[in-house]
């Protein structure tokens, strides 16, 4: 039952990833228009992962668990019964609080399974997410394919519509636990729309120029909002976001690999591998496969980093979380040099391969992440330092995927949105660019912790989040 809420949650997240050229082409807008897409539902998940938890707490998870699934539900009826892009959108930021369920899922599974139970259910719901990320592309794929793309929303709808009934039905009645804490709502209601001005200013560079009020306008009113957020953060007793935690020396290496690893290596991989895998093979970006096939591949690449994800927790256990990641960043830049080369975007088993590869360094890098959290605060803090590090790998990602798309979209093919040679080799300049800086700040927690003899299981004290060998 609880994999069954989770999978309808991935499902979400996923199923656009394989339809990016075909949302261009369908509603006439260029890549760093349909990128919002994603970026909608990243930046609103990021302030509901957080708020759902604590709600969840206050009043209950099954209740909470039921008012996202109905949310998504909304989100998925809103795209279906207008079928505009703008409908699109809308229906993609209320689905974008599904984000929020996974948190909920794992204090309901702490709550109604013996304790025993609870490490292999957990373990479960990762190897669920994974699987269901390909089925989602796949299903999506399908659809496509077929001229009937509002199907996956009908697919994500049905599956929302499902999973509330069995949550009234299966999943126990919860209790708060937390009756004396508050939710920070002008953090959640400030956050996502700061960020998202900023993007809105960036995307809007390719049809005007620095120099245009559609792009410094909202991109200043943004930093302004952003500002305030921060300053309403520091001063508030509950924040959405507790910034004091990262006024460390270890604690902001940390951030800054997570923010790093985030505007690229993280993020382009969403967009590049849907445009090398569906443009025309007659251009010289693309190698012209079908969203079906799309699909079928990225369910490959889930099942190959299902089976070799579990290496970077080896890895991590024996050598630190910086080690692994060190090699999933190194696996991005092996990555993003291939495509750079005219045969990782114009061979489709050279780009098939490379994609394989990518989903498996985003495993590596997304583990590691959470171990470096881990490994460094003390154990009765996680949640919270984990929540911080949530939001940003999540804004960050939202960042590097507009930053990507414009970038793709600065120069296209004539009457398509395909990238030409000369825009591929300037977002590959960047991404490159952003992996080695994350790989360098990476190697060098490495070599700190190298240096001290730190081992992972030393930082179980507060003193830990101290430690200059941590970062």
């Amino acid at each position: 039952m609880l994999l069954l809420v989770e999978a309808a949650g991935i499902f979400e997240h996923t199923m656009v990833l394989g339809a990016f050229p075909f949302f261009s082409e369908h509603f006439g807008v260029d890549l760093a228009a349909v990128s919002w897409v994603l970026t909608t539902f990243v930046l609103v998940g990021a302030a509901s992962a957080i708020v759902a938890g604590r709600l969840g707490d206050m009043y209950g998870r099954k209740r909470v668990l039921i008012v996202l699934l109905a949310i998504s539900l909304v989100g998925s009826l809103l795209t279906i019964a207008f079928g505009t892009f703008e409908a699109l959108l809308a229906g993609r930021a209320l689905q974008g609080t599904s984000a929020g369920i996974i948190p909920l899922l794992i204090g309901i599974t702490r709550e109604a399974l013996p304790k025993e139970r609870v490490p292999v259910t957990v373990a479960l719901l990762t190897a669920t997410a994974t699987i269901t990320a390909g089925i989602g592309i796949l299903v999506a794929g399908i659809f496509v394919d077929a001229g009937l793309w509002l199907g996956m929303f009908v697919t994500a709808a049905a599956l929302c519509g499902v999973c509330i009934l069995l949550t009234i039905v299966v999943i126990p009645r919860s209790r708060s636990t937390k009756s004396g804490s508050r939710i920070d709502w002008l953090g959640a209601v400030l956050f996502a729309p700061a960020i998202g001005a900023v993007l809105l200013g960036l995307t809007a560079l390719r049809g005007t120029g620095f120099g245009s009020p559609s792009v410094w306008l909202p991109i200043g009113l943004g930093l302004v909002v952003l500002a305030a957020w921060v300053a309403w953060e520091l001063r508030v007793t509950d924040p959405l976001v507790n910034l004091r935690l990262i006024a460390t020396p270890s604690m902001r290496r940390m951030m800054g690999v997570i923010l790093i690893a985030g505007v690229a290596p993280l993020s382009a991989i969403t967009i590049l591998g849907p445009v090398v895998i569906l443009s025309p093979a007659e251009f010289s970006v693309g190698v012209g496969l079908t969203a079906t096939t799309y699909g079928i591949v990225s369910l490959a690449s889930s099942a190959v980093t299902f089976a070799l994800t579990p290496l970077a927790g080896i890895l991590a256990r024996r050598r630190g979380a910086a080690a692994s990641m060190v090699v999933g960043l190194s696996m991005f830049l092996l990555v993003y040099v291939a495509l750079a080369l005219p045969m990782g975007h114009g061979s489709a088993p050279v780009a098939i391969a490379i994609m394989m590869v990518g989903t498996v360094a985003n495993a590596f890098v997304i583990s590691s992440i959470y171990n470096l959290i881990v490994e460094v605060v003390p154990a009765e803090a996680t949640s919270e330092y984990t929540g911080v590090g949530q939001v940003a790998r999540n804004t960050s990602i939202a960042v590097g995927t507009a930053v990507t798309a414009t970038i793709l979209s600065l120069s296209t093919e004539p009457g398509t949105s395909v990238p030409t040679e000369a825009s591929w080799t300037w977002m590959s300049i960047y991404v490159i660019a952003v992996t080695v800086a994350a790989l360098a700040l990476s190697v060098s927690i490495l070599v700190r912790r190298r240096r001290s003899g730190v081992v992972p299981a030393d930082a179980d004290s507060p003193e830990s989040v101290e430690a200059p060998a941590v970062g």
